[in-house]
């Protein structure tokens, strides 16, 4: 679980339905260019002296029950809260960080703690160490996704710009028909095709949602996987996280 912190799942969406005012969604030669400067914006806006909060509400959609079981035992949800504090010093990297998962009921799942260059899981008793690092742009390798799918299908993203919930909002839709039948233990189908759909605030640059669904043998498609974002700077943390990065659990 703790590569979810650093990488994102690169699974796939295609699907459009947040899209309540859709403007002319166009096959755009030019996404590589304008993904790089909502990221440009981003990074310039979270990459700042003091603490950044993120908050994902993720929902898996497959034929499994969960998502695997911990070290410990610990079951992990197909309706996750991922909650992190990334604390961020004068040099611009993050030194510390508190990360926790927890169910749909509230309960926590899993805990992770960086500070002192040690990373220290807190559910399953394992240390690792790390040096302090950039946090770059947020976009949960989203920019590095993109250009696989250009270099390895020779297409281009679709591009969209709507307004939701207020926000102008870029959308960059993947969508890739395989070449032949995929097996995936998520699913009792082969998958026959895959997509992403990644939604980003036109003016801050920060990203806002991932979609990641796939299309079976049978033809249905199904939401592998939908991530609704929300990431604050300048903000406080409580005193319960600050306790975790102080030492003292």
């Amino acid at each position: 679980m703790l590569r979810k912190i650093f990488l994102f799942l690169v699974v796939m969406s295609i699907s459009a339905s947040l899209l309540s005012a859709c403007g002319g969604a166009s096959t755009d030669s030019n996404a590589t260019q304008l993904l790089t400067g909502l990221n440009a914006k981003a990074k310039t806006l979270i990459n700042q002296p003091g603490w950044v909060h993120v908050i994902e509400e993720i929902v898996y959609d497959t034929d499994k029950e969960n998502r695997g079981t911990l070290s410990n035992g610990q079951t992990v949800p197909l309706v996750q809260t991922v909650d992190i504090w990334y604390h961020i010093n004068e040099g611009k990297l993050v030194y510390q960080f508190v990360w926790t998962m927890s169910s749909q009921d509230g309960q926590t799942v899993e805990t992770i703690v960086f500070m002192n260059n040690l990373i220290y899981n807190l559910t399953t008793n394992i240390s690792n160490s790390l040096n302090p690092y950039s946090l770059k742009s947020l976009d949960y390798q989203f920019a590095a996704e993109m250009d696989d799918f250009i270099n390895n299908s020779g297409n281009h993203p679709v591009v969209t710009t709507s307004e939701v919930d207020g926000k102008t909002v870029t959308v960059f839709t993947l969508n890739e028909q395989l070449d032949s039948p995929r097996i995936d233990e998520d699913y009792t189908q082969p998958i026959n095709a895959i997509g992403s759909i990644a939604y980003f605030d036109s003016e801050s640059g920060l990203i806002l949602k991932l979609e990641r669904i796939v299309t079976l043998a049978d033809g249905s498609k199904r939401m592998f996987y939908i991530d609704n974002i929300t990431i604050e700077t300048g903000v406080q943390p409580p005193l319960d996280i600050q306790l975790y990065v102080n030492g003292m659990w």
